[in-house]
């Protein structure tokens, strides 16, 4: 806070914030206003309560603030409320536009004044807006540098911990995990060292630890700062961080199999956001549509999805599903549409996306492109290390060893993703890596080993709770093909084209191209690949 009064309330009212007193900090300014307007009670009123979450209420005294500074021609003041109110818009009105108008008003008021901590802060600012919306951490790690430099120039250490943690999390995100995860435990050791001046800063560090670990994919670490990011989050009381931490520690929950504590913990989050932080509702709608997307249960995570298509998550969830449908120009589009909003210096969040696309064009036939996918995944799981990474690295190689007939590479592949997956206690993906594996093995004439695969796979899915993904799969008796059928099938889980298929059967391609169309018919699968998966599952293959 800047400036004093002689005022008996407003000497009160800043004592008691300086005690961390909110709620009798908010009630002495309020007392202080009625006797004498003044930016300085208006400013004090807005930090009062930041502190409890009383958005609303900040917003409004930050922008009188703003307007007082303004009239009494303190550019520098009325700069530290402009970046104030644009952040405060983005959290509580979720107002993109709003709030980086009012960053832009803070930049030219600051143009040309000596350094103040307010240009650090305005630096840091600018990167959290980029990390969290335009996803470039080359940017942030610029800014968050000029952060740092004005941090140390005027003594501002809370400063200077904030910018080094999102400066940690912008290397991770770049997939310079070991350097980015240094920067963030030095800032959280700071944190847990009683170096910052203000609490409440030390819910920002422990969410940037967390979406570092989530994006890493290191998935017990996470689990450990979510906990003590829940500590922090009550004793503060401050219920938007509850939030924050529900929602991720979901996700961790999701991953680890445990659906039904995934789900609770979701609602939880929901009702936190609602009550504080409406806009960040949207994400957690879209976490459990995707716990309704790995259930199996389509429809339900496509309607949730749907009104949420802007969101990066969203992207990739429709897309996933689109996959599953056997919609794959939209899958494609979607996914192209996601990479064209991700840099390339953020490699993990190109990371699901460059699954995914193996998949898509695998099942399309464009193998060049999954190759390319296949490759700039497999260069990001290297640089990074965790399980979880080179499991769907493995995985995706193994897709496109499957789609270009290389069955024992693919074997191996996918043997090793299923490896990656179990050890790192993501039994998920460990079931879809071995309902993969399965097919593979059938198409290799390995039949008692495809079904133990495919038995394992079901017997996981069932414990985890997707009996709707499981009847997608289809029945467990085999169904009613013909042997010609059964033939092709079999030529079709070895990636064959029906031009192939047609010169191995001494049968023309349109032939080949109408049993395949009756063959996906009688399953009802949507994409030959799911068909092939149908099959092994069976038994058939």
């Amino acid at each position: 806070m800047r400036g004093t009064h002689s005022d008996e309330p407003l000497r009160r009212a800043e004592d008691a914030l300086r005690r961390h007193d909110w709620s009798a900090a908010r009630a002495a300014f309020k007392e202080a206003l009625q006797a004498s307007e003044s930016p300085e009670a208006y400013e004090g009123l807005s930090w009062a309560a930041l502190a409890v979450d009383a958005g609303d209420e900040a917003l409004w005294a930050r922008q009188n603030a703003y307007r007082l500074y303004r009239k009494q021609n303190d550019p520098v003041s009325a700069a530290r409320m402009a970046m104030w109110a644009g952040k405060d818009h983005e959290d509580y009105r979720g107002e993109l536009a709003v709030a980086r108008g009012w960053r832009q008003r803070a930049h030219r008021l600051l143009k040309g004044q000596p350094t103040v901590p307010e240009h650090g802060w305005l630096a840091l600012f600018d990167c959290w807006a980029s990390l969290s919306h335009d996803e470039d951490p080359d940017h942030v790690q610029h800014c968050a540098r000029t952060a740092v430099a004005v941090s140390e120039a005027c003594d501002e250490p809370d400063l200077g911990i904030l910018a080094l943690a999102m400066e940690g999390l912008a290397l991770v995100s770049d997939g310079r995990v070991e350097q980015g995860m240094g920067r963030l435990d030095e800032a959280a050791a700071a944190v847990l060292g009683g170096e910052l001046r203000q609490p409440i800063w030390e819910l920002p560090v422990l969410c940037w630890l967390i979406f570092a670990c989530e994006r890493a994919r290191d998935f017990g670490r996470a689990a450990e700062w979510c906990e003590m990011m829940r500590t922090a989050a009550e004793r503060l009381e401050h219920t938007a961080s509850q939030g924050i931490c529900r929602a991720h520690y979901a996700t961790l929950l999701a991953s680890r199999g445990r659906w039904q504590e995934a789900e609770s913990t979701l609602s939880e989050a929901a009702a936190c956001f609602q009550a504080s932080w409406p806009p960040q509702t949207a994400e957690t709608t879209i976490r459990l549509a995707d716990l309704r997307r790995r259930q199996g249960r389509l429809d339900e995570a496509e309607a949730l999805m749907r009104p949420l298509a802007w969101h990066p998550l969203a992207m990739l969830g429709l897309a996933e599903i689109a996959l599953e449908c056997g919609r794959l120009q939209e899958a494609a589009e979607r996914v192209d549409t996601y990479l064209r909003h991700i840099p390339d210096s953020n490699r993990l969040g190109r990371a699901a996306a460059l699954e995914l696309q193996v998949r898509i064009h695998a099942v399309s036939g464009d193998h060049a492109g999954a190759a390319h996918a296949a490759e700039e995944l497999k260069a990001i799981a290297s640089a990074v290390g965790t399980g979880p990474l080179q499991g769907a690295a493995c995985f995706a190689a193994g897709v496109l060893a499957r789609a270009t007939g290389e069955m024992q590479h693919a074997r191996a592949c996918l043997e090793d993703a299923v490896a990656a997956y179990e050890r790192s206690g993501t039994p998920f993906e460990a079931a879809h890596a071995r309902l993969e594996l399965g097919t593979v093995l059938a198409a290799l004439d390995r039949p008692e080993r495809a079904r133990a695969e495919t038995t394992s796979a079901r017997r996981t899915l069932e414990q985890l709770g997707a009996q709707a993904r499981l009847q997608q799969s289809g029945p467990t008796e085999p169904p009613p093909l013909t042997p010609r059928q059964t033939e092709i099938l079999r030529l079709v889980a070895q990636g064959m084209s029906d031009a192939e298929i047609a010169s191995v059967l001494g049968i023309s391609a349109h032939t080949v191209h109408r049993h395949v169309a009756n063959i996906l018919l009688r399953l009802d699968a949507p994409t030959r690949a799911a068909a092939a998966t149908q099959a092994a599952i069976a038994g058939l293959i």
